[in-house]
């Protein structure tokens, strides 16, 4: 399985190919920009909980966000 840290880079990669904005908060968190410009989506910046990635694709995908990963 592939590291929390490696696989939060492949889902901001993948949101910016699917014309999301993505950027980091002051303390360093990735923010997720909606492309309906009205949403933000900020995530963990050192995922340490295995559940992590789950909870911020969910998050992701409400706004219509496409993932075929976990």
């Amino acid at each position: 399985m592939a590291s929390a840290k490696k696989e939060l880079k492949e889902i901001m990669r993948e949101a910016e190919r699917q014309g999301w904005r993505v950027g980091k908060t002051k303390r360093g968190h990735p923010q997720f920009f909606v492309p309906d410009g009205k949403n933000i989506v900020t995530a963990s910046g050192t995922p340490s909980d295995h559940r992590s990635i789950d909870n911020l694709v969910a998050r992701l995908r409400r706004y219509g966000f496409q993932w075929k990963g976990r």
